[in-house]
């Protein structure tokens, strides 16, 4: 097997932290107005979008990122909503049995121990995925710490297949293709809005 360069790994690694700071700023540049709209959009055709489905592993907005907690609160009502929660191994899925939250180490909000249950990967059958930025060819980048690669890595090497979809706003797609490694996986959609 062909070993990468060292001296191209460190530019790849440097195009992606460019491209991190960009999008971040980006992010951070849109009007309350753009966000709410944007917000308001993803409810109305994710909540028609995810009807068919029945564990959905969503996500909780932090940072700047697109606002989905009306989704999650619809997702709950009707017993669909399973969150993320960091452990050693990576991602792992929690049924919510009440909309109650702690902050992880990370400083992010995860499933509450006592309001969560653990939900097997096999029993996931659709997965949103944020992302800082996203390209025409379905890839995404993150904040890299790698939470979501892993997941995504996994379920294709356990020959699982939940239908993956990248979520958040117009401004986010690239226009390049982003810069991949041999272990970034292909979304299934992007619903960007």
């Amino acid at each position: 097997m062909k070993k990468e360069n060292p001296k191209s790994m460190k530019s790849h690694s440097y195009a992606k932290q460019f491209i991190r700071e960009e999008l971040i700023k980006i992010r951070k540049g849109l009007s309350n107005s753009r966000k709410k709209q944007a917000a308001y959009n993803a409810y109305l055709q994710l909540s028609k979008k995810l009807n068919t489905y029945k564990n959905i592993l969503s996500f909780y907005s932090i940072k700047t990122e697109i606002n989905i907690d009306l989704l999650n609160q619809d997702l709950f009502k009707k017993h669909k909503l399973l969150l993320p929660k960091i452990e050693d191994t990576g991602l792992s899925s929690h049924k919510i049995t009440k909309f109650e939250f702690i902050r992880s180490a990370f400083g992010t909000l995860e499933p509450h121990p006592k309001f969560s249950n653990p939900i097997a990967l096999e029993k996931v059958d659709c997965i949103l995925v944020p992302a800082l930025g996203f390209d025409c060819l379905r890839h995404r980048i993150g904040y890299g710490r790698g939470h979501y690669d892993q997941l995504l890595e996994k379920l294709q090497k356990d020959h699982l297949k939940p239908y993956t979809m990248g979520i958040g706003f117009q401004e986010q797609l690239c226009i390049k293709p982003l810069p991949i490694e041999k272990h970034d996986i292909t979304l299934n959609e992007l619903l960007l809005f």
